[in-house]
């Protein structure tokens, strides 16, 4: 295979170039108002029994000591029991069980605190552990599953006079380990799960004209809101992944589903939210009342404004789903970076009409496959939107085969037959639930996918293949302990369209309206993984965005985005920042409630001890520049840009 020099330098150039600038980078982050002072547990700070006794009295005796939920399948821990064990080696990993554990995350490199210092089993095969230590990693050490939002007041009031840090755990769906933190107080939220539909809400203090709307606690799952929003014959802007809390981060990062280019971000579709503030007050929250806090939770990140209780959504009319669910595999005897950058490029000529159209777009692209789904309300487009593309297809059949084609309008009958039967299963079999895991993403703004200027629409196109390769490149050795020889690329064009004249009537990361593609990397590893292995795939992961990066696109989405985020004020909330962090003041004015990188965020307290990386001294860059180096029969050392 030919190799394009200039190309070549320039990426290597890239790669180089991203961690001589971190320290600039760092500097441009706005610093905390306040500091927050937390007890640690061992030290004299942490309460005396007595305290935490008390707290237990006040809610009802439901404080739980927790410990890591495979803690009983190692031999070595105290609380070693086979019978137990064997339930857990059962259902390790099924994600509904580990949404309904305290002690468990999704992906236990975020119940690790560090390499090496967690409490898994092997994704592959759960066995009991009988040579290792189970230790406690970020698991806290204690946890309340409330019921109500007086428990929460009381918890938080306890928490503030105490100096307990707090972490909020709904489902554990989170890629940035946020549902955790070691000497902290768990606030379980998963057992708030009510559904009610209100056929004529109107939001408190409000003379508004009343609008039919869904009202779900903070532990209500999508999939269970799908199924009420059917039987009840509405639809509402939600998530694709089923098994998300719908009154948790993922409103509060944004929200985006299918529904989302033609009706806006699940935080637009936000009438009140319920909430307990750092000073312990239970509030009811919407445009009428705390106005300001409204505007900030509705996307401004998740933790760092109270615990929610219940949030109201209006809903829409039920609509029918049309889809088209494509296939297509690349013709293995041709350049495989010519054909990829290509049909890239192809889906990327049509993004801007499809999406500016209400029409979602899934397109995982694997480089010897690529599985490119559509779905939008049936009244938003014709099926002929789609003519155009599928002739430019048709045309370069020489190129690519098309394996599938399941394209009809409409295909579903309602938004809940499509998740239930399609979007929902299909994303929850692309995550390695009980496996480590870990996202990088960016925006591509609409203006770099125009169809006037192919070049911009190439570039962009050759910047995701080669973010791919960089993960790709380590994961090609077959290192021990990684799931796949190879890593896929998520570009998701399900942006808020529809709202982006509206972006500024939510704390949302502008980024979610200016966007035409959403691209996330990510890999997942589990036990048997070298130290090496995991420092050169996780700083692989990070860098996977570089070739985006270099082309100016700095926004990610934090629910889906690196948690070493080095520019991560701009990143995540973009212009918004400062605001965000003027109102978190006004409401927690001892910055007391505090998640990593969330407004106000002390990332470098002992607190997110747990995140610690030293990216570019650790070995892990060094490695990654040799393992793309051998792509193209080089190493780091023949490279003087470096």
């Amino acid at each position: 295979m030919s190799i394009d020099m200039s190309k070549k330098s320039a990426f290597f150039a890239v790669l180089a170039l991203s961690t001589s600038l971190l320290g600039a980078k760092a500097a441009l982050l706005e610093p905390p108002y306040a500091i927050p002072t937390y007890a640690s547990m061992g030290t004299a700070s942490w309460p005396a029994d007595s305290e935490w006794q008390a707290l237990n009295g006040s809610v009802g005796g439901k404080l739980e000591t927790l410990r890591p939920w495979a803690a009983v399948c190692y031999t070595s821990d105290p609380s070693y029991d086979a019978e137990k064990c064997q339930a857990v080696m059962n259902n390790y990993n099924n994600d509904l069980t580990r949404e309904s554990v305290p002690s468990a995350l999704l992906w236990p490199n975020w119940e690790a605190c560090g390499f090496d210092n967690g409490c898994p089993l092997n994704h592959s095969n759960p066995q009991a552990v009988s040579e290792a230590v189970c230790h406690q990693g970020t698991t806290p050490p204690y946890g309340v599953a409330i019921s109500s939002a007086q428990e929460a007041s009381t918890i938080v009031k306890w928490a503030t006079a105490n100096k307990v840090k707090l972490t909020i755990k709904n489902t554990g769906h989170d890629y940035l380990g946020r549902s955790s933190g070691p000497s902290s107080l768990q606030v379980n939220t998963h057992g708030l799960d009510d559904i009610t539909f209100i056929p004529k809400f109107v939001p408190q203090g409000s003379s508004a004209p009343p609008v039919p709307a869904m009202k779900f606690g903070a532990g209500a799952q999508l999939y269970n809101i799908y199924s009420f929003a059917g039987k009840n014959k509405v639809s509402a802007v939600l998530g694709a992944c089923t098994t998300v809390g719908a009154a948790g981060g993922w409103f509060q990062g944004g929200g985006h589903g299918v529904l989302t280019p033609a009706y806006g971000l699940g935080a637009d579709r936000i009438l009140e939210v319920e909430l307990v503030t750092a000073d312990g007050q239970i509030r009811t929250v919407n445009q009428y009342q705390d106005s300001d806090l409204f505007w900030a939770i509705r996307g401004g990140g998740p933790g760092s404004w109270g615990i929610v209780i219940s949030a109201t959504v209006e809903t829409l009319p039920e609509m029918s789903v049309s889809a088209s669910l494509l296939i297509v595999e690349p013709n293995p005897a041709q350049d495989a970076k010519t054909l990829g950058v290509d049909f890239i490029s192809l889906v990327g000529k049509y993004q801007n009409e499809w999406i500016n159209s209400g029409i979602t777009t899934s397109f995982v692209f694997f480089q010897g496959k690529y599985i490119l789904s559509l779905y939008w309300p049936s009244p938003s487009a014709p099926l002929s939107i789609l003519y155009p593309f599928f002739d430019d297809l048709k045309a370069s059949s020489g190129n690519y085969t098309v394996a599938s084609n399941n394209t009809a309008s409409p295909m579903f009958p309602t938004v809940t037959a499509a998740e239930q039967e399609n979007v929902g299963p299909f994303f929850d079999s692309t995550s390695f639930y009980g496996a480590s895991t870990q996202l990088a993403s960016r925006f591509v703004p609409q203006p770099y996918l125009d169809p006037s200027k192919p070049d911009s629409i190439t570039n962009v196109a050759e910047a995701i293949w080669e973010g791919l390769q960089t993960i790709n490149a380590v994961l090609k050795e077959n290192p021990e302990g990684a799931l796949s020889p190879e890593s896929a690329v998520f570009i998701l064009g399900d942006m808020a369209a529809g709202t982006r004249s509206k972006s500024m009537a939510t704390g949302a990361n502008p980024g979610l309206y200016e966007a035409s593609w959403h691209v996330t990397f990510a890999s997942a590893w589990t036990v048997g993984v070298s130290r090496e292995t995991d420092e050169t795939l996780v700083e692989a992961i990070h860098r996977a965005t570089d070739p985006l990066s270099a082309l100016g696109f700095t926004g990610s989405y934090q629910n889906e985005g690196s948690a070493w985020e080095e520019n991560w004020q701009e990143a995540f909330f973009g212009h918004k920042y400062s605001s965000l962090l003027k109102i978190k003041q006004r409401y927690d004015p001892e910055n007391f409630l505090s998640t990593y990188k969330g407004v106000g965020s002390v990332t470098d307290s002992s607190e997110f001890q747990c995140y610690k990386r030293d990216f570019g001294k650790s070995g892990g860059l060094k490695r990654v520049l040799g393992y793309v180096g051998s792509m193209f029969g080089e190493s780091p050392k023949e490279r003087p840009e470096l």
